[in-house]
């Protein structure tokens, strides 16, 4: 085991001594934090509010103004519990406006918010919601009954309600936007970690294969078994390390927000509603980083494959780039080809897929996996599949390496 440590440091040594691997993770941390701020589009803007009595307040609204009321003024309600009253002033706002026709931007009431009173502009966004909110569990078995439950079995419908008994209710409101925006930039940098991790770990087995070291190498057959672990134990922790660019999006995002919402429900975010966990928005969070850690060890164990097999470097590279193009056109073509989607094959691979399960919409009610029996939701069927899948890659690696020992080559 001591040898095992001292080849493993030198092979972590070798990897993060390459000034690719350090370029590769800073550009990729500092594109992934620069994008990270939450997107707001405004502009200096003349704002007009007419009241239900008659009075006309407008005034010129700068962006910097706009930018500060949509960020802080949710927090006014942080804590207060999300019951009728709490809704219900919101619906008063509606009634302080001269016109009822507001479109779905909240433009009428949005000027309002701006020039009166911004206090429950938090409440005034999740109004659409107020039922799904306050009488969840029956929304929840609705949707069993109107589509759900053509795609999800008895057990499977039974498991997603177990699950929604156990949301604490009635909900306490906390501003979501940061939480809202980190699930956006994860699933985003979930795309491109293939790249990321290529970048970092396409020398692993090539480099031996330029300086032609393999005679050296096999010359022990003790020492082959102990620099291949320490190849595969050194490319998968890279491969990890490499994709914990995400802390730095995270602790961007809390220097610049601080923990706003990251207790809130995780129910309260964006395009969640219909998650059924009992959980918070940091634990989502968590949840998905560890998802994308696990994707990367996948990506590191498929490059480290090609790395040993093709013994190029720039070979291993391409499949990178190959994997993030394929998930992108994928997306693209995902109307083109629906018809070929349907055939069960297709449709159980496409379970699998990073795009779908390196995402928070991986959070969400969806079809259960058996294993041996066994129910998984898709986060732990996920994360068991990208596991066993590194181990096979590995064990593929490890036929390449005997081959290579066999040979001499």
């Amino acid at each position: 085991m001591k040898n095992l440590g001292t080849l493993f440091g030198y092979e972590m040594k070798k990897l993060w001594k390459r000034p690719m691997t350090w370029i590769a993770v800073l550009i990729f941390s500092a594109g992934m934090v620069y994008y990270a701020p939450i997107p707001l589009y405004h502009y200096d803007d003349t704002f007009t509010v007419v009241l239900a009595d008659g009075q006309t307040i407008s005034r010129q609204v700068t962006v910097e103004e706009q930018d500060r009321v949509s960020i802080e003024a949710p927090r006014l309600l942080s804590g207060q519990v999300m019951d009728e009253e709490f809704f219900q002033r919101a619906q008063d706002i509606r009634s302080k406006l001269a016109s009822t026709e507001l479109d779905t931007n909240l433009t009428g009431a949005y000027a309002y918010f701006q020039l009166v009173d911004p206090t429950y502009l938090g409440a005034y966004q999740l109004l659409g919601l107020k039922d799904n909110y306050l009488h969840r569990l029956d929304r929840f078995r609705e949707n069993v009954e109107s589509s759900w439950g053509n795609h999800l079995t008895e057990e499977e419908i039974s498991y997603w309600e177990r699950m929604e008994e156990q949301i604490q209710q009635p909900f306490i409101y906390e501003p979501t936007d940061a939480p809202n925006r980190l699930f956006d930039v994860l699933g985003t940098m979930g795309i491109f970690i293939p790249v990321l991790v290529a970048l970092c770990v396409c020398d692993l087995f090539s480099q031996e294969h330029r300086a032609r070291t393999y005679p050296q190498i096999f010359a022990s057959r003790q020492g082959r078994k102990y620099l291949f672990l320490a190849k595969i134990l050194a490319g998968g922790v890279t491969s990890m390390l490499a994709a914990m660019a995400v802390g730095a999006v995270i602790g961007s995002s809390l220097i610049r927000y601080g923990t706003w919402g990251w207790g809130a429900a995780i129910q309260l975010c964006r395009y969640m509603l219909s998650c059924s966990f009992p959980i918070t928005a940091w634990q989502g969070i968590l949840i998905l980083t560890g998802m994308i850690l696990v994707y990367a060890l996948l990506c590191g164990a498929l490059i480290s494959v090609v790395s040993l097999w093709s013994g190029s470097g720039v070979a291993a590279l391409a499949v990178g780039a190959a994997l993030v193009g394929g998930q992108m056109l994928l997306v693209q073509m995902m109307s083109a080809l629906d018809a070929f989607l349907t055939l069960p094959v297709v449709t159980a691979a496409l379970y699998y897929l990073p795009m779908g399960l390196v995402n928070a919409a991986a959070l969400n009610v969806r079809p259960l996996k058996y294993f041996f029996g066994l129910p998984l939701n898709p986060i732990q069927a996920g994360m068991l599949v990208y596991l066993a899948v590194s181990a096979v890659l590995s064990a593929v690696c490890w036929l390449g390496w005997r081959r290579k020992a066999v040979s001499g080559v």
